[in-house]
């Protein structure tokens, strides 16, 4: 759905903060507005209309009569003959499906340390006259016993207008107080006006990392492939060789690719050489040469 996408996207912009939503469910705290959005959400209703069938038959019956006389005698005698015709008509089953829609509109509002996803549902209203008529339709429907889904139709086609719903300015300052999933509150300022919405869901936002401390961590890691080492000795002033190249005097920051290096550090006569095999992050190498 169209609130999960744009929640999704405005929380994705931010890691997350440990401490989140808690505060606002208790009592109020100052939000700011910053995103709306409509949505128009379908609704579908399926009406059922039974099947019927009519049988009509017809019947005719014929009557044949004989009378014989014989002198002071006679005789009667008679047929009947009876034609009976049925035919049946048989009307399926059907289904009528009728779509409406609701308009959601939703507020994203931000406090200082967490998102909320409100919400407001309109509703088509119709006209007081097109009340009157949808009655009318309604009334004739139910009296004829045929649910034809008539009522619903014209419902749907009525003229109206949508239910109102408060309009919020990105940017706008509120106290968001939210007492349960049906029933948050947007009130501007002291004794302003409250705006009840629904409450959908809430996330928490991060801490905010300083500047000068993404540059430090930079600064630190160097380019791909390549790492901050930190070499001292003992004592201190030691001559620093890298793979057999002089690099500077101990202590001193040098920054060398990842892998195997030889490091090896002189002073007064006296060498300290190690092979280390260097890896991402900050690394310290101490020579104590005095020990040679």
């Amino acid at each position: 759905m169209l609130r999960r996408a744009i929640f999704i996207c405005l929380v994705l912009m931010y890691p997350y903060h440990s401490s989140a939503q808690g505060r606002a469910m208790d009592e109020g705290v100052g939000v700011e507005v910053v995103a709306t959005a409509t949505e128009y959400v379908p609704r579908s209703t399926t009406v059922s209309h039974p099947g019927h069938s009519y049988t009509n038959c017809m019947e005719s019956t014929s009557y044949f009569g004989r009378f014989q006389s014989y002198g002071y005698s006679g005789s009667v005698s008679g047929t009947a003959e009876t034609d009976t015709h049925c035919s049946t008509t048989f009307s399926p089953p059907t289904e009528t499906t009728l779509t409406t829609y609701r308009r959601v509109n939703y507020t994203i509002a931000k406090s200082d340390e967490a998102l909320y996803l409100l919400s407001c549902t309109q509703t088509w209203k119709p006209t007081a006259k097109e009340r009157v008529l949808l009655g009318i339709v309604g009334a004739a429907e139910g009296g004829s016993g045929n649910n034809s889904g008539a009522t619903d139709r014209a419902a749907a086609n009525a003229k109206g207008k949508w239910s109102e719903c408060p309009v919020f300015g990105v940017g706008a300052q509120y106290a968001l107080t939210v007492r349960n999933t049906s029933d948050a509150r947007l009130e501007s300022g002291i004794g302003g006006k409250s705006h009840k919405l629904e409450y959908l869901s809430s996330a928490p936002l991060p801490v905010a990392t300083s500047q000068p401390e993404r540059l430090s961590q930079a600064q630190a890691i160097g380019p791909p492939g390549e790492t901050r080492v930190r070499i001292t000795s003992s004592p201190s002033g030691g001559e620093i060789y890298i793979d057999g190249k002089f690099v500077g005097d101990a202590p001193s920051d040098i920054t060398l690719t990842i892998g195997e290096h030889v490091v090896k550090v002189t002073i007064g006569g006296k060498e300290w050489s190690r092979s280390v095999q260097i890896t991402s992050g900050e690394i310290r190498i101490h020579a104590d040469v005095a020990e040679k």
